[in-house]
């Protein structure tokens, strides 16, 4: 009896991995229910895009009548809201630390008064939660610095000194990108693919653990003998995984492209590719590490090691340049750094050959697992 081609190993394995997916509680849950979940959740967690409304607070030590109106220039930014106006500094401090307010601003006594002690106003914020934090400081820095000019023209108007806006030089500051400063586009575009990468390692975990058998529960000669083993029957049994896996991802593309509105200026189809890529590579590589192991527990903690860290070192949320070289070395092993540089790229308009270059990579991991995991998985176990 002559054994089945390549071609046909691949079909069989794809077609009873199908099978299973169709049948498996746990494998339908993983695959259909987490990932719309976690899409759905975090579009509405997002939805509202740049923060607003945040408590702050705001310490009047001068009550005159230039303090007050900058309570209400304060008041009328969208990003902050005045939610308490404590007697002193002291108290305004013990808010933060309960986690009443975020920041607050100290006007000092005679604000606004002309021969008023050189004593300046103080903003003290909370930077131990940084987006938020950065957030109310640049919204009330940018307040009182508009509100100090405007206080400098109006006193040498009074006093007769002739202002010429002419003479002092000027700074126009443009934000590109993302000017709304929106956290839907900025997080959705870091989490929601972190999220689909750490999903396909563990699926791909449990895909290839529940192979295991034997004596021991160590075995893979039950799978082998049935769908012909090898790279070709390991690349059927990815293929469902990563078709499902991979629909979700373009779900979650045309939600923040088709129906955000978020533009991509580059290569939407490049971006694409690699996002398929990074799923390959992540079922692979659990693959390998199952092959390997054999043994779940191992092939859970390993994925949870390369792609639960994923993001912290990708770039994306915490720069990584000056960070020591184990870090950016582990930066530049790990799949995911790759996607999310090619994906922020194309967002931004760099040319598609970038995009197309990080996909080839992409699919060398993928391949590189695909065969690591033949050879492990050819291996005898050894009790």
């Amino acid at each position: 009896m002559t054994a089945p081609s390549a071609l046909a190993r691949l079909g069989g394995a794809a077609r009873r991995e199908a099978g299973f997916i169709a049948t498996s509680r746990v494998m339908l849950l993983a695959l259909v229910v987490v990932p719309f979940c976690a899409i759905a959740i975090v579009a509405a967690m997002l939805s509202q895009g740049a923060l607003q409304a945040l408590p702050v607070a705001v310490v009047d030590n001068a009550r005159t009548s230039e303090s007050q109106a900058l309570v209400r220039l304060l008041s009328g930014r969208p990003e902050v809201r005045i939610a308490a106006q404590p007697v002193s500094d002291t108290a305004a401090e013990a808010a933060v630390r309960r986690g009443d307010i975020w920041a607050f601003v100290s006007i000092p006594r005679g604000f606004g008064q002309p021969r008023a002690a050189d004593e300046p106003i103080r903003l003290f914020y909370n930077a131990a939660y940084l987006s938020v934090g950065s957030t109310v400081e640049r919204s009330l820095a940018s307040a009182l610095r508009g509100s100090i000019i405007a206080g400098i023209e109006d006193n040498a108007w009074r006093a007769g000194v002739l202002s010429d806006r002419v003479a002092i030089p000027q700074v126009q500051i443009s934000v590109l990108f993302n000017p709304e400063a929106s956290f839907e586009w900025y997080l959705q575009a870091l989490i929601q693919p972190a999220m689909l990468h750490l999903l396909a390692a563990c699926v791909g975990v449990y895909a290839m653990a529940r192979e295991l058998g034997g004596t021991d529960s160590r075995s893979l000669n039950a799978w082998r003998a049935e769908t012909g083993g090898g790279a070709a029957a390991l690349a059927g049994k990815l293929a469902p995984n990563l078709v499902v896996l991979g629909f979700w991802g373009a779900v979650w593309m045309v939600w923040l492209i088709g129906f955000k509105g978020w533009r991509m200026e580059g290569s939407l189809l490049a971006t694409f590719f690699a996002q398929f890529a990074l799923i390959a590579a992540s079922l692979a590589l659990s693959f390998a590490f199952v092959a390997g192991a054999r043994r779940d527990v191992f092939g859970y903690s390993l994925s949870a090691l390369y792609a639960g860290s994923a993001l912290a070192f990708s770039g994306g949320s915490l720069p990584i340049e000056g960070a020591p070289t184990v870090a950016r070395l582990w930066h530049q092993v790990l799949p995911f750094t790759h996607y999310l540089t090619a994906q922020m790229d194309q967002f931004l308009g760099a040319p598609a050959i970038q995009a197309w270059g990080a996909a080839l990579l992409l699919t060398g991991y993928a391949v590189a697992g695909i065969a690591l995991a033949a050879w492990l998985g050819g291996r005898k176990t050894t009790a």
